[in-house]
């Protein structure tokens, strides 16, 4: 035996894991027993356990700990040292698979923590360890690992080690890097053999047949022979492809593929090859590359074979294939992938999909299911891989027969898949086989293929029906065009399903969405009662879909929407929009009493695979069904459901006693509107947005429209969108002449492709732009681009115009805007005209705001005036460019160094005025609108913690809620830390019980714990007011906390809901919560104040009642 071997096998365990040390909601399995077991218990997700399977056979390990059922560390133990190339050895297996986080090695001295999003390294045959977290003796790893545990639990281990966990490291994002750029190439041809590129098509179906028959190696299910030295059977058929001449090469290659073909059978070698063989050929070369983990774009080689195909999981490969679909997509319609909406779909998140719509139905192992829109498959290859665990729990390994009679019993009458798109279906038809063949993994499959049949045919193409399927499990057809017996007669009864699942594809930004047409056709398929769960553009619930959704909410139930909208840079790969899970069921509601579960999860970093979600207390809501009908038929549907992303219900409150008021749109016309409709004027104001140019070098024949004459003199001043001059008040001296506009951006100048009405460019008007980070007023004529928009009023108006233009540029603006704009804070930070002038604007004789409204109106138009009349609207003086003439060029650099400098204090300065400005004018807006002291908090708690939150771009983002609160760098929160929550909550307890004439108030007090993540208030009972104290939780606390808390969240797979955690005890009552300043902000001391003042209320009713 060798060393290693002996290694692999440790005379004991060296280190215990004590059941104290596992958190609640992990779970720790010290054998491959155990963790089969854990799936009849539950603590096993179906869907990892031949992942789990897989590593342990070719990993040797000891134990693997998961967390909701889903592996995140994998445990080995040595019974001697573990040299650094068992080392390397061990976390290539890890990083190929992809699956858990980290890895940890233990022997005798020593412990070594890897993690799995970095990639192995290798320089010069030196491998480098970049993966390698820490080395910790085993003593102190024994005493760490409680700590170790907890902190995977709660992702701090994550933040705390960020560096070594980067998901653009991970084999998904490597592998599909080097797919996507031999794609490339095969398309582009090679001059030097037939010239003629690949079909974009037929370069992935290439692909496909490639990537089987790697499986088919690296799992010993085919031999060709193995190389020498490391690597396996795809590093071998590497190795033979670039020693042979090209001629003997691709004829090895596809001598391979009939070979496959005659033996497996299936559907991945049934087209006609001599085609595309020739075309092959010139990329032999790139293809061996490829096969040895060479990098294709630098044609780079790899001394090791960076890919292992024992380990990689089919749903990874699955869910590379949804982007090569998209790709074809962009192919074939010549435009942006963004327009078609297909993007790659991260195992994870479809996992997610699935988990909503099976979580608590324990009857789910015996449903049928059906992807309208399968794609690649990953929807049916994790329900084909949860449902085969199952029903192979019984069945022994190697009773081939028994189980693979089991797996095709799923393939006949469990699930079934329909794509227009047939390369989508082949590739869906090439994931069940690889996931088919996981479960049949032996050497000596072959020998059992006589008894078991080979590959069946999964592929229907109606069509096309030559040669038929074995089992139409794959159908290529248009959803839409099938009969509502489509599916009869095949192994459905009455042709339903008891679940319809998948991502429909998304339509381009702007137009109808065929995913509601998908919505609308599912019910057609399934049972009465039957479960819908699709993955859909938020833009159903956002934009004007007013009439679909009180169509389609009225014909069936719809139980829960999971809004993704704050996780939609980091779970879509390069998608612009934003998605939610919608899971319905197929029968009408009951009655408007109905409420649908809307849970909006912000962004956290706990799940570092893109799957694991936490859910908030304040992130869930139950909105009755009622409501969204009678927002629906108003045209409102988007606010109601806006207002539950990021508000509470005090929000809600306060957002609907504002919504209350006179709107602007009261006062203004859109001339757009009324040019469509051919109407006259009959408001005070008027607005739209600017005028669009026509590039020189664009064809008129592009147009969508007639484009008109440009009736502007060239000299008219211009104003661009991009300036930063646009704050409060415009002046001259910011614009440039039409003509300079036109010559920079490269515009014709003798016609438009759009002329709005002049009258939104004359006379005093309010410049705001879409972004709504921009709002001026201005009393002179001016041009303006389509992302500004205009409104415009008579002189006599000025004042109110300057008061609208700093309202604009308000917190309270912005509030409002934020809770009930469809995009900011889902998709882009946009406010659009309509959604502009729903804006609260009361005027002086309006009862409900100040009875000095007036005065306030005129005070805040003097500040306007007051700061458009400063030195920064001065007209430039004569700079360096002109003076060079006459001075040295060593002076006039000196001159230009010092002008920049100056222009550098001068913005700064002008900063500090537009600051200044703001602090004045927002206490004036409160005055105006007669604000609370707890509106206000409500106002800027979101202007300044949830917006620059929303929506990170990426994971590492600096993100203000996700901060503990003493590292928060927003005031209060930096200065007073906990304390700015303690003091709110008792100052808003203490109030209510004054008014109430009680002799009893409350005191707070605060502490956190750095290592698990919780914080704590506590309410004390006392006679006298006291300011908030901040005290540390103790060690034995904080753990006890953790496990409380631990144990009261619910788990569901990739989803786990906090609780909150809100319990009294004697004259004290307390809160736990997350230590992250999204859980300690002033709003929900508010929230909480309320909650906890009802629960006094209640139980003191109930003690009268006793």
């Amino acid at each position: 035996m060798s060393a290693t071997e002996k290694n692999r096998t440790p005379a004991r365990r060296l280190v215990p894991i004590p059941l104290a040390a596992i958190p609640p909601g992990m779970a720790f399995h010290a054998s491959l027993n155990a963790a089969r077991e854990g799936v009849r218990e539950g603590a096993v997700n179906p869907g990892y356990l031949t992942v789990i399977e897989r590593a342990w056979k070719e990993m040797g390990l000891d134990g693997v700990l998961c967390l909701d059922g889903r592996p995140i560390l994998y445990h080995k133990e040595y019974g001697e040292l573990c040299p650094l190339p068992e080392r390397i050895r061990q976390h290539k297996l890890f990083w190929n698979q992809g699956v858990a986080n980290v890895l940890v090695l233990a022997d005798p001295i020593n412990v070594y923590l890897y993690s799995g999003l970095a990639e192995p390294e290798e320089n010069e045959g030196e491998t480098t360890e970049s993966a390698l977290i820490r080395i910790l003796g085993i003593a102190e790893y024994a005493e760490r690992i409680h700590t170790l545990f907890r902190q995977l639990a709660t992702g701090r281990f994550y933040e705390d080690h960020r560096e070594y966990f980067d998901p653009e490291k991970s084999v998904d994002a490597y592998l599909l890097k080097n797919l996507r750029a031999f794609r490339d190439k095969l398309t582009k041809g090679n001059e030097g053999f037939a010239g003629k590129g690949l079909e974009i098509e037929e370069a992935h179906a290439f692909i496909g047949r490639i990537l089987f028959l790697c499986y088919l190696l690296d799992r010993d299910i085919v031999d060709i022979g193995k190389p020498d030295g490391e690597g396996r059977g795809t590093r071998f058929l590497a190795g033979e492809l670039a020693r042979r001449e090209e001629g003997t090469g691709i004829d090895y290659l596809y001598g391979l593929f009939e070979d496959i073909r005659e033996r497996f059978n299936g559907n991945m070698f049934d087209r006609d090859l001599d085609t595309e063989k020739e075309r092959i050929r010139g990329h032999l070369g790139e293809l061996s590359l490829l096969l040895g983990g060479g990098e294709i774009k630098t044609g780079q080689f790899s001394l090791w074979p960076y890919y292992d195909f024992r380990m990689i999981p089919v749903e990874t490969i699955s869910a590379i294939y949804q982007d090569f679909l998209a790709a074809e997509d962009k192919a074939k319609n010549k435009q942006d992938q963004r327009k078609t909406g297909a993007f790659y779909t991260p195992r994870f998140l479809a996992e997610m999909v699935v988990d909503v719509a099976l979580t608590e139905e324990p009857e789910s192992w015996e449903w049928s299911f059906l992807d309208p829109a399968c794609g690649s498959g990953i929807f049916l290859v994790i329900l084909f891989n949860r449902l085969a665990s199952q029903r192979l729990a019984g069945i022994g390994k190697d009773d081939h027969e028994a189980r693979a009679e089991a797996l095709q019993g799923i393939l006949k009458s469990r699930i079934r898949g329909v794509d227009i798109a047939e390369t989508a279906c082949r590739i869906a038809c090439f994931s069940l086989y690889l996931a088919y063949l996981d479960f049949l993994d032996s050497p000596e499959i072959e020998k059992y293929m006589g008894k078991i049949g080979k590959l069946p045919r999964l592929f229907h193409n109606p069509a096309n029906p030559e040669p038929p399927p074995d089992i139409p499990t794959i159908r290529k057809a248009d959803f839409f065009a099938l009969k509502d017996n489509a599916f009869q007669g095949e192994g459905f009864p009455d042709g339903r399903f008891h679940c319809v699942i998948g991502n429909p594809p998304w339509a381009e930004r702007g137009s109808k969405q065929i995913a509601q047409e998908f919505m609308r056709e599912a019910p057609r398929f399934l049972k009465t009662n039957g479960i819908g769960c699709l993955l859909l553009p938020t833009k159903i619930l956002h934009n004007k879909t007013d009439a679909f959704q009180v169509d389609w909410i009225g014909r069936v139930t719809l139980e829960k929407v999971l809004q993704l909208a704050d996780y939609r840079k980091l779970l879509f790969q390069g998608a612009k929009a934003p998605g939610f899970i919608a899971r319905f069921r197929n029968a009408a509601p009951k009655s408007a009493r109905h409420t649908v579960e809307f849970i909006a999860p912000k962004f956290n970093r706990d799940g570092l695979r893109d799957g694991l979600i936490t859910v908030d207390p304040a992130a869930r809501a139950w909105i009755p069904l009622g409501d969204v009908l009678a927002a629906a038929r108003s045209g409102s549907t988007p606010i109601v459901w806006k207002q539950h992303l990021w508000g509470t219900r005090r929000d809600r409150k306060f957002l609907d006693l504002l919504q209350s008021l006179p709107p602007l749109a009261e006062y203004v016309d859109i001339l757009s509107d009324l040019e469509k409709k051919g109407l006259a004027r009959t408001k005070r104001w008027c607005a739209g947005q600017g005028l669009k140019a026509w590039g020189i070098d664009k064809d008129p024949s592009e147009s969508d429209r007639n484009l008109k004459k440009n009736p502007w003199p060239l000299d008219t001043p211009f104003i661009e969108a991009r300036s930063q001059a646009i704050y409060f008040i415009l002046s001259r001296e910011a614009t440039i002449s039409f003509k300079e506009r036109l010559e920079k951006e490269k515009y014709r100048k003798d016609v438009l492709y759009s002329d709005p009405p002049h009258d939104l460019f004359f006379g005093p008007k309010v410049l705001v732009n879409q972004r709504f980070n921009k709002a001026a007023y201005c009393n002179f004529d001016v041009l303006f681009q389509h992302s500004l928009q205009s409104i415009a009023g008579p002189p006599e108006d000025a004042e109110r115009l300057m008061f609208l233009a700093a309202y604009l540029e308000s917190k309270l603006a912005r509030y409002f805007f934020f809770h009930t704009s469809a995009n900011w804070g889902t998709e882009r930070d946009k406010v659009h005209l309509h959604e502009l002038l729903r804006l609260p604007f009361p005027l002086p004789e309006n009862d409900f705001i100040a009875p000095d409204a007036a005065g306030i109106i005129r005070e805040i138009a003097e500040k306007v005036r007051a700061f458009g009349g400063n030195s920064r609207n001065q007209p430039p003086k004569s700079g360096p460019e002109q003076m060079s003439l006459l001075l040295s060029r060593e002076n006039a650099k000196d001159i230009e160094k010092s002008t920049k400098t100056k222009k550098r204090r001068s913005k700064s300065k002008e900063s500090s005025n537009t600051n200044t400005l703001r602090q004045e004018i927002d206490p004036l807006i409160y005055r105006y609108f007669g604000l609370t002291e707890q509106e206000k908090i409500l106002v800027e708690d979101t202007v300044d913690v949830l917006i620059p939150s929303a929506t990170p771009g990426s994971r590492n983002a600096d993100i203000p809620t996700l901060r503990p609160v003493k590292e928060a760098r927003i005031f209060p929160y930096d200065k007073e830390g906990l304390c700015v929550y303690g003091n709110t909550l008792a100052k808003t307890l203490n109030g209510w019980a004054g008014n109430e004439g009680s002799r009893y108030r409350v005191r707070v007090e605060v502490g956190s714990d750095e290592n698990t993540g919780l914080a704590m208030a506590t309410l004390r009972l006392d006679e006298s007011t006291a300011a908030c104290r901040e005290i540390p939780i103790s060690r034995p606390l904080a753990d006890a906390l953790q496990r409380y808390c631990a144990t009261v969240s619910k788990e569901t797979k990739t989803l786990v809901y906090e609780r909150d955690i809100l319990f009294f005890e004697g004259d004290s009552i307390h809160v736990i919560r997350a230590d992250r300043l999204l859980n300690w902000t002033r709003a929900m001391a508010l929230n909480d104040a309320a909650r906890i003042y009802g629960e006094i209320v209640l139980a003191e009713g109930e003690d009268h009642a006793g």
